[in-house]
């Protein structure tokens, strides 16, 4: 997987949950602008599941698991790729 795919990915699971109506969501993107801990119950909050799915796309295209930034959450989708891949 290229940088520019996982990005993509992220870009696509971030218009998923953005019922906030954040325009444009692109590689700028802030996650904390789209997602949240609070929108669901329990673990089941968009923040949650965008990392997991995220997690299990890099796993599953043979990428190294690796510790996301503490601060992923303030970040931009272009920091954060840069980070995990």
């Amino acid at each position: 997987m290229t940088r520019e795919a996982l990005i993509e990915v992220m870009i696509y699971h971030l218009k998923n949950f953005n019922d906030e109506g954040v325009e444009p969501i692109d590689e700028n993107t802030i996650h904390k602008s789209i997602l949240s801990d609070s929108d669901g119950i329990g673990n089941a909050n968009s923040k949650y599941i965008y990392r997991a799915v995220i997690r299990w796309t890099m796993k599953r295209n043979g990428h190294e698991d690796k510790t996301w930034p503490s601060d992923w959450f303030e970040q931009s989708v272009l920091y954060l790729s840069s980070k995990i891949l």
